[in-house]
């Protein structure tokens, strides 16, 4: 049963005309309006919004909420895009949302009405699970910009987030740092608190606009000097005294809106410092919804072990003896995990296992890898899907970057055990380029 439902998804078109947002809007009230069940907070941008939602999801966990988490993509299971209290949605529940939303869908198709795409299809499986479950906040990343991401049929969530924004999926999102943050800032929305990632000047500026747009009073109170109600920016300046040690990161949280938190992460992607700050500060922004009778001590102890226990797959993670898997896909991405891997790994000596999706501009992605310190070694492989990017090409690209030994494969299994070979004892291993050669090479080395 489980195996025919993956099949049938799997053959729905990524990317369809259905309708748009009121089409899934309609679909949602024909399913009973089960967003509207629980608490709804919505994430956008181009990197780290899974990571967000993943810390934001402990943190409501450890304050003693029910809790659900909507990501993609997933790495090994499809399961893994719907969780519930962090755990996968079994193979029993995952079924029976898939039936609901498929009897609708085939009530529709009769109606002539098309159908919904493979990511507005799982996502409306979520929904229809989280209010099953009783779900008490729910944790939605949107899959592909904001505005009109069909997450975004959701009139009012409780407060937005928008994390980092780079250059990504630029034929359907724009051309521009720009145009695509006004993609994701079509999340905003009147009465709804905004918490944005503060690091570029070129994103920040179409995000404030758009925020003043929505909260016109705070636009005027910033140029009086007053203080912020509902709009957070985060900083960079905000995070102080960083520490890095491999698998652990220590930081301070020093901004204007509530008292500094010491925070300890679970990673050694040293990205994962913005990201963290940024649910920090959501949290603190839903404050109000979440104390409770909790004392100021007991909410705050809860987001830092929420944040400190936090796990995501697939991002700087250890899948063996230094053996590192990291889902940069993008050139902002990959800047990242080189700045994590020159600070961590200082004296050692580095090879990669790289593939990338056809759709990548993957140019500069390769630049910034040839610049990592001590690179020795660089395999290239393809992805196991429709999006796979021929390994030939991608190899020549590195040949014309850098002057080291570099060699390729089709054939993700071969790649790592050339990689383990090059490695060694004593050099450290590193895969990335796309998550679906993470999800591989998870499910080679056992998974998650």
């Amino acid at each position: 049963m489980m195996k025919d439902i993956v099949e049938y998804l799997y053959k729905i078109p990524r990317f369809a005309r259905t309708g748009g947002l009121e089409a899934t809007r309609e679909r949602l009230r024909l399913l009973g309006s089960p967003e509207k069940s629980f608490h709804y907070i919505h994430v956008a941008g181009t990197n780290g919004k899974g990571s967000v939602c993943a810390y934001m999801e402990s943190c409501l966990r450890n304050l003693g909420f029910k809790t659900g988490l909507f990501t993609s993509p997933h790495l090994v299971r499809i399961n893994e895009r719907i969780r519930i209290n962090h755990q996968e949605i079994s193979d029993e529940d995952f079924c029976e949302a898939f039936d609901k939303v498929k009897h609708l869908v085939d009530v529709q198709k009769e109606q002539g009405i098309p159908h919904p795409t493979f990511f507005e299809f799982i996502y409306l499986m979520a929904m229809t699970a989280f209010q099953k479950a009783g779900i008490e906040y729910g944790v939605i990343e949107t899959g592909l910009g904001g505005r009109m991401d069909l997450t975004n049929a959701v009139e009012r969530p409780d407060i937005t987030v928008i994390t980092s924004i780079g250059l990504d999926h630029t034929a359907i999102l724009g051309d521009t740092i720009e145009k695509i943050a006004g993609e994701k800032a079509g999340i905003i929305k009147a009465g709804v608190p905004l918490v944005y990632l503060d690091t570029k000047e070129e994103a920040s500026g179409v995000i404030r606009a758009k925020a003043w747009e929505v909260y016109p009073e705070e636009a005027a109170s910033v140029s009086s000097g007053a203080a912020r109600g509902r709009i957070f920016p985060v900083k960079s300046a905000y995070m102080e005294n960083i520490d890095v040690e491999p698998g652990k990161i220590a930081f301070s949280l020093d901004c204007p809106y509530f008292k500094k938190y010491d925070i300890i992460l679970n990673t050694s992607g040293i990205y994962q410092v913005e990201n963290a700050g940024l649910a920090v500060t959501a949290m603190e922004a839903l404050k109000p919804s979440l104390m409770g009778t909790r004392s100021e001590a007991d909410f705050r102890e809860s987001i830092q072990r929420g944040i400190s226990s936090m796990v995501w797959p697939g991002r700087m993670e250890a899948v063996g003896e230094d053996i590192y898997v990291d889902g940069a896909h993008n050139d902002d991405g990959i800047q990242e995990l080189v700045r994590s891997v020159n600070g961590i790994f200082q004296g050692k000596d580095i090879y990669l296992v790289f593939a990338v999706a056809e759709d990548k501009d993957y140019d500069r992605m390769i630049q910034d890898l040839c610049g990592l310190n001590g690179l020795k070694g660089v395999i290239v492989t393809e992805i196991d899907n429709g999006r796979r990017r021929d390994f030939h090409e991608v190899m020549q690209h590195f040949s014309e970057n850098w002057h080291g030994m570099v060699r390729g494969t089709y054939n993700v299994n071969e790649a790592i055990v050339l990689g383990r070979e090059w490695k060694g004892k004593d050099a450290v291993l590193i895969c990335t380029g796309s998550l679906y050669l993470v999800g591989h090479v998870k499910a080679i080395l056992g998974g998650i």
